[in-house]
């Protein structure tokens, strides 16, 4: 009997042995020093739940992250991230081409504001190492170190990137709206990772929101990212749950954009400015065009669709109405334009043109829903400040 069960815990033994270890929690700063085969390295995973431009799949000691389209139109573009430590893999098939990034990653130029809203929802800004401009900077940590020396201003000049500046200083990763520049390309040859962030084609603000989980899987801060999210995305939903409860014939019609030389710049009915609408308990009126992004049409056509209707947002840089008009004098046309209703997301600017809803904006878009409502519903959001639209002022 003694022999029977000696070798059943000898067994057992070597059972445990053999299955994987796991680690108790992501290595979030610093390397692995003892690296072993059988152990998860990244027990805190990320579950994509509304974004439909990434994706993230997860081995032992790497994960691969997938962008739909590194730029619109374009082909996916995929990222191995290697856990610090680890023996990086031998890639094959789809991975051949796939561009390798050690994490959690120690160094970070951002070539977008929005990117920077990603860092400071995760209190990850100690990666900062370089932005765009200096001037468009609007986060107090951001600016802090900015103003300590810590970080790289490499597109200074009408955002042309200095590529001796970039390749120099050589960042764990670079950040970029999107991969079709041949500039970027250089820097990619030159061993800097350039990693597509495209939040800007997702249909939903929620999807957008959860770009926030893409910038935690190169920082391995996944667990706080998922709790992040979480919160955001239930207080967006709660709202809307009111607003879309609101009867048709009290939804007001909405229209977006601004005029350029007989061309209007408008948010694509499939856009996720459309899909706020419709979430604030709007009615867009280019609901049924088919762009997920920005895009143009006539001035007369934008006349024939929204003449009528009864708010105007996501224009912008007009002093006041008067202004408008000397901008483009068919804007009396609009209803909504007579009627004072012409909102812009401007309260928050600097000086220099830094505009606080091109950072936060991605990441909290359950404060972007409370102001759209209580421009469309003001009953529904009595309690709650505007954070970023403000009315076009009359003079």
């Amino acid at each position: 009997m003694q022999a029977l069960i000696g070798v059943f815990v000898a067994s057992a033994i070597t059972a445990a042995a053999q299955r994987p270890s796991a680690a108790a929690s992501n290595v979030m700063k610093g390397c692995v020093e003892r690296f072993d085969a059988a152990a998860d390295y990244f027990p805190e995973k990320a579950s994509i739940e509304d974004a439909a431009t990434f994706s993230v799949e997860y081995r032992r000691s790497y994960k691969v992250v997938t962008v739909k389209e590194g730029y619109p139109g374009g082909p996916a573009e995929r990222y191995v991230l290697v856990q610090c430590g680890a023996p990086a893999p031998k890639l094959t098939g789809d991975l051949a081409t796939a561009h390798v990034v050690t994490i959690p990653i120690t160094s970070l130029f951002v070539l977008s504001p929005t990117h920077l809203s990603l860092l400071a929802a995760l209190n990850r800004f100690d990666v900062l190492t370089g932005v765009a401009e200096n001037d468009m900077m609007m986060d107090p940590e951001a600016e802090a170190r900015i103003k300590a020396g810590n970080v790289v201003e490499f597109a200074k000049v009408g955002l042309v990137i200095d590529v001796e500046r970039v390749v120099t200083a050589r960042p764990a990763m670079v950040m970029a709206g999107g991969t079709s520049s041949a500039t970027l390309g250089v820097i990619q040859s030159a061993g800097v990772p350039v990693v597509a962030n495209t939040e800007w084609l997702e249909p939903t603000a929620l999807g957008r929101a959860e770009w926030l989980k893409c910038m935690a899987i190169f920082l391995n801060e996944e667990r706080k990212a998922q709790t992040l999210y979480g919160a955001v995305k239930e207080r967006y939903r709660s709202l809307s749950r009111r607003a879309t409860a609101m009867p048709e014939s009290e939804r007001p019609l909405v229209m977006t954009g601004r005029s350029t030389r007989g061309q209007f710049t408008i948010a694509g009915g499939r856009s996720y400015v459309a899909a706020l609408i419709k979430d604030a308990g709007g009615r867009y009126a280019w609901a049924d065009d088919p762009s997920v992004a920005s895009t143009s049409v006539d001035l007369e056509a934008q006349i024939r669709r929204a003449a009528n209707a009864d708010a105007w947002i996501n224009g912008g840089g007009w002093k006041n109405l008067a202004a408008m008009l000397d901008d483009e004098p068919r804007y009396a046309a609009f209803k909504a334009y007579r009627r004072g209703q012409v909102w812009t997301y401007e309260r928050r600017q600097t000086p220099a043109g830094g505009n606080d809803y091109w950072s936060r904006s991605v990441t909290r878009p359950d404060i972007v829903l409370a102001d759209l409502v209580k421009i469309f519903h003001p009953a529904l959001a009595a309690d709650h400040a505007f954070e970023w639209y403000m009315t076009v002022p009359a003079r």
